[in-house]
C-alpha cells in the first residue's frame, strides 16, 4: 500500500461523504432532438422516480440553509429560472414535499435577455411566477447573474456589476435577502469568489465537483450535474 494510498483513506475516514448538491436546469413533457439542449433536460418522470430511489435509500432532501445538519442528504438546484421550473418541476417537488433551490438570471425574468442556447424560444419565468415560488418554504431562490456571462472572461468590475445587480433585482423584486449565488457555466476566478464572500452570500455553487464531504467549503460548494440518458 503507497503512502498516496494510505493519505487517501485517512482522509476519506475524517472527511466522510454527507451529501450531494444535484445541478438540474430544465424540467420538462417533451425533451429536445438537439444534444446541447437534451441535456438540460429530464422529465417529471425522471427526476419524481430518481427522488423515490434516493428515499428509498435513506437519503433525505434538504434546502440551501440546512445543508450539514445531517448525514445522506440531497439539495435539488435549478439554474437560469426557466418557466418549467414553476409549471411542471414546482407542482411535481410539492407534491413530493421535496426543497428545492432556484438560481435565477434576472435578465431572464420576464424574457427581457434571450435564452441565447434555445435561439426564438421565450422560456423564462415570469415576476409573478417567480414571486409565487419564493412564497413557498420549500423553495430557495439564489441569484446567478444578469446576464448568464463566463464570469472569468470579465474584468473584476464587470463581475461585480453582475454578481451585485442580480442580487439586488431579486431583493427588490421579493423583499428579503438573497442568500445564496452559483456561477454561469461553473466559470470562475479569485476575483469573482472575493466578490461573493463580499456581498454575504452564505453559500456559492459550482457546476461540479462530485459529492460534499464534512469540512468542504461553502464558497465555492461542489455540485453533481444530474442529467437523463
Amino acid at each position: 500500500m503507497t503512502f498516496q494510498h494510505i493519505q487517501r483513506k485517512l482522509y476519506n475516514l475524517t472527511h466522510p461523504i454527507v451529501g450531494e448538491i444535484w445541478m438540474l436546469h430544465r424540467v420538462v413533457e417533451q425533451r429536445s432532438d438537439k444534444p446541447e439542449q437534451r441535456e438540460l433536460e429530464v422529465t417529471p418522470q425522471w427526476l419524481e422516480a430518481l427522488i423515490a430511489e434516493r428515499r428509498r435509500q435513506g437519503y433525505r432532501f434538504v434546502g440551501l440553509d440546512d445543508l450539514g445538519q445531517s448525514r445522506r442528504w440531497i439539495c435539488i438546484t435549478l439554474d437560469d429560472g426557466y418557466r418549467d421550473n414553476y409549471t411542471l418541476a414546482y407542482p411535481l417537488l410539492k407534491r413530493l414535499n421535496v426543497p428545492f433551490a432556484v438560481y435565477v438570471t434576472t435578465g431572464f425574468i420576464d424574457n427581457r435577455l434571450p435564452m441565447w442556447w434555445y435561439p426564438g424560444e421565450q422560456l423564462g419565468m415570469s415576476a409573478e411566477e417567480l414571486k409565487a415560488l419564493d412564497a413557498n418554504p420549500l423553495c430557495t431562490i439564489g441569484a446567478h447573474t444578469v446576464s448568464h456571462p463566463k464570469l472569468d472572461t470579465l474584468s473584476c468590475k464587470q463581475q461585480y456589476h453582475e454578481i451585485a445587480e442580480s442580487k439586488q433585482t431579486l431583493e427588490a423584486l421579493l423583499g428579503h435577502e438573497i442568500k445564496h449565488f452559483s456561477f454561469p457555466h461553473g466559470t470562475h476566478n479569485d476575483d469573482t469568489l472575493a466578490i461573493c464572500r463580499q456581498l454575504g452570500f452564505n453559500t456559492v455553487a459550482l457546476s461540479w465537483g462530485g459529492s460534499i464531504r464534512r469540512g468542504d467549503s461553502l464558497i465555492p460548494i461542489k455540485r453533481i450535474k444530474k442529467s437523463q440518458n
